[in-house]
This record gives structure tokens, sequence and C-alpha cells, in this order.
């Protein structure tokens, strides 16, 4: 589902002033970001970034919110040290994004997962993903069997991609009304692979008037984007919840 702009970077949006709970970890030469709930759980979530990375603080943010709500999340880096820049020249963006696969990263998910069943004894995992991590997200509830569900904010596989619908594990996918990334007809033709397709429980939910990266990367001007806000992220909390 590759947009016309879809060889363009996103903007970065709103930066967040924010500190961050959680603690940076290498495992087997993957660097991880950890966040950990104050109750010992046996949940687990595996986050996917946005281009920007696993450093970025509105990511960060999420994923302590995650944690908060009673699950071990780790933040792992897909990109392997090369997140994109977001002051680099636009051209280049292109090239950088076929380098940078979110079919093709496996071997990252697969040190994040063993972290957090080794370390924390964790036994029920969950995959949440935004923008090129939303990408990832869907990917691994199609590829894999490891998680038991997934949410996907603004990203969705690949263009033409007959397996779109075919879910091994309840998703829901979160997109804006105003997103030139995935707009609302790639939207609607996912809906029908998944109505055609799926054997699982699924959502898609719109978020009228809103725009690209709204859930993590957009400060609340009014009461319309505080109520987008906020509910994109409840029902993410809620649909972890309802699943692990």
């Amino acid at each position: 589902m590759a947009s016309a702009n879809d060889d363009i970077p996103c903007c970065i949006g709103d930066r967040l002033e924010y500190g961050s709970m959680g603690r940076a970890v290498k495992v087997g030469g993957v660097d991880m970001y950890v966040a950990t709930p104050k109750t010992p759980t046996k949940k687990g979530v595996v986050f996917f970034s946005d281009v920007f990375g696993w450093e970025l603080p509105n990511t960060r943010y999420i994923v302590d919110m995650i944690a908060n709500n009673g699950y071990v999340a780790t933040l792992p880096d897909v990109f392997e040290g090369e997140p994109w820049p977001a002051d680099k020249d636009r051209s280049t963006f292109p090239e950088w994004r076929k380098r940078k696969d979110p079919n093709k990263i496996n071997t990252v998910i697969d040190a994040a997962v063993g972290y957090l069943q080794q370390e924390f004894g964790v036994e029920q995992l969950g995959c949440v993903g935004f923008c090129w991590g939303g990408r990832a997200a869907h990917v691994c509830l199609v590829d894999r069997t490891d998680f038991k569900c997934g949410v996907a904010c603004y990203g969705i596989r690949d263009k033409d991609d007959e397996k779109l619908g075919l879910l091994n594990a309840p998703g829901l996918f979160i997109f804006a009304e105003n997103d030139p990334w995935y707009p609302l007809d790639q939207v609607e033709a996912l809906k029908t692979e998944l109505k055609k397709s799926c054997k699982v429980d699924h959502h898609v939910t719109v978020y009228e008037g809103m725009e690209h990266g709204f859930v993590h990367r957009k400060k609340e001007k009014d009461d319309k984007d505080a109520a987008a806000i906020n509910g994109a992220r409840l029902e993410m909390l809620k649909w972890l919840e309802k699943y692990i």
C-alpha cells in the first residue's frame, strides 16, 4: 500500500522534551530501550518506531505509557544505528528506505522477543508500531505467530501485497483522515482485504481531521486534538488489554 508520497519522509512534527523512565540495553548486538511496570508481569510489548528511530522522546513516551499500563515494553533499534535524520536532504530518502525494509527485521525482532522472555519471563506478547513501525507491526501480524495481537498506527504492509488481510492475530489499525502517506483510498483497500481474508478480530479507525503522526508527534492545540490523540492512545491500550 505505497502512496504517492512514499518516497518522501514524514515531518518530525512536535518533538517532546521528555526524559523517559526506562533504560537502554544491548542484547545480541541490538540496542533497545526497555520500560517496566511497577508490578511484575508476564505480559510484554515489542514497539516499532517511526523513521526517526528508537531515541526519539515522543516514541519513548508512548513506550513508557504502555509500560505504565502493565506491560514490559521494549523498543528495539530496528534501523541498527541508522534512523532517518530529520535534517537530512530529503532527496536521499528513497535510497535510505530501500535499505530499511520492515519485512527484513526478524533478527532484531527475535532479539527483542528473546530478551522479554528470558530476562522478564514474558509469556504473552503484543506488538505496536507507528509510521514505518506500523508497517512492521502489520508484517508481524501476518508473517509471525508469536504475537497475540498488534496495533499499527498509520502504517500498512507493502504495495500490492497479497497477504494484507491474512492476519494471524487480532489487529487494530489507526489512521488519520488527512494523511498523504496513507490516504483514505488505501485505508479502504485495507478494509476490503481484511473483510475478504481475515479470520481473526480486526478493526480500522480513522480519526477525523487528524494528520500523519498525530498519536505521538502532535501537541494538543484544542479540544478536538486532545480528543483524537487521547482517544487513539486509549484505543491502543484497550486492544492490548483485550488480547494479552
